[in-house]
């Protein structure tokens, strides 16, 4: 019986397990990221700790991704860190539901974080090996993920039905889902061991070693300033549409129409662009669209008005996710797949969230105490810094570019 299931997982015909698991990982992402904030200031806590509260995790966090990193890239099989991940994860799920004490629960968050965040990295990285193994399109399957995302956005800020509590027994249901679709993926061995390849790292090689391509260098420059501004929305977006007057429902079909504003960008004439453009203009462009996403947030007094905005985030989402997890596994050596997206996309992320929670909960605090509106300060000061980070990018591109013109010329 063990055999004839280890024989079906790993001889998979087509891309639809990937499609079903990233469906139903998202659906539990979406409950999460759209109302965990908010939960943590019904039971107490304020919304200026929200953000000290997510710097202390993400200290934790920069010293535990590489080492989740390695240990990924290193075990039997990747996809055996992935299932013990969610194990822990409705584990913890399963306590948030009998405790409401402000302090314990921050606590569990805190160390659940710790494990939780590499978790995609893990996925993306067997989802990106198992596609180029047997001649699939990742991107698809990451657009399932969106799929998901959006429609639990959607349904979940009528189930909570006032009660965010809900959330939990939610999120279980997911989770459980996601730990039992994720037992049918194909395994993803381990490569450091079976793979022998010009690319296949020597013992003392380091994922560090591409930073010394200055394309990598820029890219991740502009995906540090994007997250900056990134977290301050995510950790403020909430709070803020119900301080203008918006319920739930809106805050959830919000993070609906961030998910299905991706839709363009996976697809068709989008998709297209996007590669014709490449990774580089594409940060730019993201950049650019803050800037006026940034300066609608800031000035807007209408909450159906701050829910639309969220339609911008496809432009601005699809090159940070899909463009950055590529990019960083076809420049990375065989055997440093996961630490790539762990040492230098979640690590470069980690950081600017650290300065977005810390450096922002002082600012948010500073603005209070002076009698202004503190979301609407804290979105204006992400307009000059979205517009530098793409002027910094482009300026990089274009020197580049021009250097590579007169050698080609001499």
């Amino acid at each position: 019986m063990l055999e004839k299931f280890r024989t079906f997982r790993d001889n998979p015909k087509s891309p639809w397990r990937f499609y079903i698991f990233y469906i139903i990982v998202f659906c539990g992402g979406a409950v999460n990221g759209s109302f965990m904030g908010l939960y943590l200031t019904e039971i107490g806590v304020p919304v200026k700790t929200l953000g000290v509260i997510n710097g202390v995790t993400q200290i934790v966090s920069l010293f535990t991704l590489p080492i989740m990193g390695r240990i990924a890239d290193r075990a039997k099989s990747k996809n055996l860190v992935m299932d013990i991940g969610y194990i822990f994860t409705i584990t913890v799920f399963c306590i948030f539901m009998v405790i409401r004490n402000a302090v314990l629960v921050v606590l569990i968050r805190f160390l659940y974080s710790i494990i939780a965040t590499p978790l995609g990295s893990v996925y993306d990285t067997i989802a990106m090996e198992q596609a180029k193994l047997r001649g699939w399109d990742y991107q698809p399957m990451r657009w399932m993920g969106t799929l998901g995302y959006s429609v639990m956005s959607y349904v979940s800020g009528f189930l909570l039905n006032g009660d965010i509590a809900t959330i939990f027994p939610i999120m279980i249901v997911c989770y459980i889902a996601t730990f039992i679709s994720g037992l049918t993926l194909p395994v993803s061995p381990n490569t450091m061991r079976v793979v022998a390849s010009p690319n296949e790292p020597k013992s003392n090689e380091s994922v560090y070693s591409i930073l010394k391509d200055r394309q990598v260098r820029n890219v991740l420059i502009m995906f540090f300033i994007y997250s900056l501004a990134g977290t301050t929305n995510n950790t403020y977006f909430g709070n803020y549409s119900q301080s203008l007057g918006g319920t739930l429902t809106m805050i959830g079909i919000a993070h609906a129409i961030l998910g299905f504003s991706e839709f363009p960008f996976h697809l068709g004439p989008g998709k297209r662009w996007l590669e014709r453009i490449g990774l580089e203009r594409s940060m730019v462009m993201v950049l650019l669209v803050g800037t006026f996403r940034w300066t609608v947030c800031a000035l807007t007094n209408n909450a159906t008005v701050l829910m639309w905005t969220m339609v911008l985030n496809g432009a601005m989402l699809v090159p940070i996710i899909i463009g950055m997890s590529k990019f960083l596994f076809e420049h990375a050596p065989e055997g440093l797949k996961v630490s790539a997206q762990t040492s230098l996309r979640s690590t470069v992320s980690v950081i600017a969230m650290l300065l977005a929670d810390f450096g922002g909960s002082a600012i948010f605090h500073f603005i209070e105490k002076s009698g202004l509106n503190p979301y609407k300060g804290m979105y204006a000061l992400m307009v000059p810094l979205s517009f530098a980070g793409a002027m910094i990018g482009l300026f990089s591109l274009r020197k580049r570019e021009a250097e590579a013109k007169e050698e080609v010329t001499e």
